[in-house]
């Protein structure tokens, strides 16, 4: 075809274009192609590196907590341990004293076991049979002097089961205690024949010239126990040995009963020959045994292997494998005792953190890389219109397109890659104004959210355990507060008393008190604070002793009532929560059996006669409000009175109200006729014991909503 030349320039110029635009497209799609591909798999890389580092984080934050919390309950053996040493070093070093310094001491008599009644915790003398017939002026002299010990001896023997203390010459000076408080009784082979310097603990003493703690062993009482001995001196040398005896098991009680640091787990003890003392596993590998068995020889390599570590002292959380389950193994050694603390809990448990985390971050990458894709789909039709439209600018066009679009992906690729590698305080500088800068945007926003996510996670772990140890100890200091039966309330011989307070939180509103105004009068009160947790907690200490105050400072010619309607007034003072407390509240005269009582609003006590007929005792007339509603209430006192053997139930609403899985109620029928089934003839603390037997089975596994409060008082009868 013949064409002019301006025809041919444009036929030449729309070729040109044309092919331009063909190859343009080409160009840019495998260019759109490669990027795409380019930024896919940095983001895959950056998923797994930022994934595996927060997953290593997670699970080490883990396991140091687990360790943390292991080393912290072999501690608190180690703590039991040297109060004991020190215990033993300062009776040993008063022995000393004592023969060393005979000047300053009278000569002393204590109780003989072969004429006397030995009560629980009195120091007493024994003497075999062939050393009394044999003893002269200068033993019994010695012995006599040696009595001094007995004030030393008479508050260690309250607090451990057995305190002694062994002459080279064989007498035995010493104050056990029995579980029951009551009198001992000793064994004709004891009492005939029993020489301090034929047992272990003696030998072990003077051997080695220092303090030293026994192998386990059990006691006459079946206890499994050890015993933990020093020698004393006198003018001459070597003069004896002293011991305490320490109840083993009631030791590993107090480390299963500590805080579990947030883990359901299992528990054991190891001593230095890998044999397992104790354990809270019945069952399997590391259930406790009567034949010796060494846990560094078990079937399972993992779990020998660790043993060994546990003998020779170290501490590590390792992962085991124990009766064919995965468990994480953290130990602590308890170095006094030559012994070691583990505590299994499940690689899941452990685990669990680390993998949450690091599923979040890879489901976020995954969102993140579908925008990526959708970006660049739309960038590709975005040009594709463009080149369309203006085809005669096509070469200018799609350089200045390649440098659009290219440029700020390959930025952002490296920026990304550079993240990957941990630098998640890089910042990517893109300034396209288009989908581009916001993807950009979004990956400094996603930096930035990481990076707070794990300093969150951090702190957050870090509160639970600062609150959990609080209210732990929180806990404690209110169980503290509430009074001890033992040692003043136990064995009275006009009255059987108990009580118990189990709360619905960490803290409770509940609380119990009972003392003794004189000689012959016992007071006991039960109250409940309205609400729950730590404002009722506070709210309970300040009800507890503004009414013990008051009660104390009464004058003789003040009323019970009158009392009562002091103590409302001070409780209204400064109440701006508007918090109140119902109170029971009594006196009974032991020697008459009369019991006046005022109850502000609190649930009405269940009277159980000799007949074993179980009675509320309702107050006549309209019920007095409880303490803190407003000032200035008048209170009413009642009286009731009580013959030997009768017995007073009082309880809170959180007995009556417990609710099963049903959500149906205790109720106070129910109490009433299972107080009556339990009888009124068996000790207060076995009725108390069968009432919340009986309440623990009646509400299953349904979630406790309040306090529960129990106090049971008998009366005996005048003496």
């Amino acid at each position: 075809m013949k064409l002019d030349i301006r025809r041919r320039v444009r036929l030449i110029a729309l070729s040109g274009g044309v092919l331009s635009f063909v190859g343009l497209l080409l160009i840019v799609g495998v260019g759109m192609m490669l990027a795409g591909e380019k930024v896919d798999e940095r983001r895959r890389i950056l998923g797994e590196s930022a994934a595996g580092f927060v997953e290593n984080f997670a699970g080490e934050q883990t396991r140091r907590r687990l360790s943390d919390h292991v080393a912290e309950k072999a501690q608190l053996v180690e703590r039991e341990i040297e109060h004991t040493r020190q215990d033993v070093e300062s009776l040993a070093q008063t022995m000393t004293l004592i023969l060393s310094d005979s000047e300053h001491y009278e000569v002393r008599t204590l109780p003989d076991p072969h004429r006397d009644e030995i009560v629980s915790g009195v120091p007493y003398l024994n003497l075999s049979d062939a050393l009394a017939a044999g003893a002269g002026d200068d033993l019994r002299g010695e012995i006599g002097l040696a009595a001094n010990i007995a004030d030393t001896l008479t508050p260690l023997g309250r607090y451990y089961t057995g305190v002694f203390v062994g002459s080279r010459h064989g007498w035995l000076i010493a104050a056990d205690s029995s579980p029951d408080g009551g009198t001992l009784r000793f064994s004709d082979k004891f009492l005939e024949s029993y020489d301090p310097r034929e047992m272990n603990w003696y030998k072990l003493a003077e051997k080695a010239g220092k303090t030293v703690f026994t192998d386990l062993y059990v006691d006459t009482n079946g206890n499994r126990c050890i015993t933990c001995a020093a020698p004393f001196y006198d003018a001459q040398g070597f003069a004896g040995v002293v011991g305490i005896d320490c109840n083993a098991e009631e030791i590993y009680r107090q480390t299963r009963s500590a805080t579990s640091g947030g883990f359901s787990s299992a528990s054991f003890i190891l001593n230095r020959d890998g044999e397992i003392l104790f354990s809270s596993k019945t069952e399997g590998v590391l259930a406790v045994t009567d034949k010796y068995r060494d846990l560094r020889q078990c079937a399972d390599k993992s779990l020998a292997f660790e043993a060994a570590a546990m003998t020779d002292g170290k501490s590590d959380v390792q992962l085991v494998t124990v009766d064919g389950v995965p468990y994480f193994l953290a130990y602590s050694p308890m170095e006094s005792l030559g012994w070691s603390f583990g505590q299994l809990v499940g690689q899941t448990e452990v685990s669990y953190p680390a993998r949450y985390a690091r599923d979040s971050l890879h489901d976020q990458m995954a969102e993140f890389a579908e925008d990526l894709r959708d970006v660049l789909v739309q960038l590709t039709v975005v040009g594709a219109i463009q080149l369309l439209v203006l085809l005669a600018f096509v070469l200018w066009i799609s350089a200045k397109a390649g440098d659009h679009f290219v440029r700020p992906i390959l930025s952002l690729a490296e920026g990304m890659k550079e993240i990957a590698q941990g630098n998640l305080d890089k910042k990517l500088e893109i300034k396209t104004g288009d989908e581009i800068e916001l993807l950009a945007n979004s990956v400094n926003a996603m930096t930035v959210d990481l990076k707070a996510y794990m300093e969150n996670l951090s702190r957050a772990t870090a509160d639970k355990e600062r609150i959990a140890t609080e209210l732990a100890v929180a806990r404690k200091i209110q169980a503290g507060m509430l009074p001890s039966i033992a040692p003043d309330f136990a064995g009275q011989e006009t009255f059987d008393l108990d009580a118990g307070m189990t709360p619905a939180k960490e803290v409770g509103g509940d609380f119990y008190d009972f003392y003794m105004l004189d000689e012959n009068h016992l007071t006991v009160t039960v109250a409940d604070v309205s609400g729950k947790g730590v404002p009722a907690a506070l709210f309970m200490v300040v009800a507890k002793s503004v009414l013990q105050n008051f009660v104390m400072a009464a004058k003789p010619t003040d009323s019970l009532a009158e009392v009562m309607a002091h103590v409302n007034n001070r409780l209204c003072e400064g109440n701006d929560q508007m918090m109140f407390v119902t109170v029971f509240f009594g006196v009974l005269d032991l020697q008459t059996g009369r019991f006046d009582y005022v109850n502000a609003g609190h649930n009405p006590p269940l009277v159980m006669r000799c007949d074993n007929e179980a009675t509320y005792l309702v107050p006549e007339g309209k019920p007095d409000k409880p303490l803190g509603v407003m000032e200035d209430l008048t209170y009413h006192q009642a009286t009731l009175n009580l013959a030997a053997g009768d017995m007073i139930f009082f309880y809170t609403d959180g007995v009556t109200e417990a609710t099963n899985e049903a959500a149906e109620l205790y109720g106070e029928e129910r109490l009433k006729a299972d107080l009556t089934r339990a009888g009124n003839e068996a000790p207060v603390k076995e009725i108390l014991a069968d009432i919340g037997a009986s309440l623990k089975a009646y509400v299953g596994n349904a979630e406790q909503a309040d306090d529960i409060t129990m106090l049971g008082l008998r009366y005996l009868g005048k003496p």
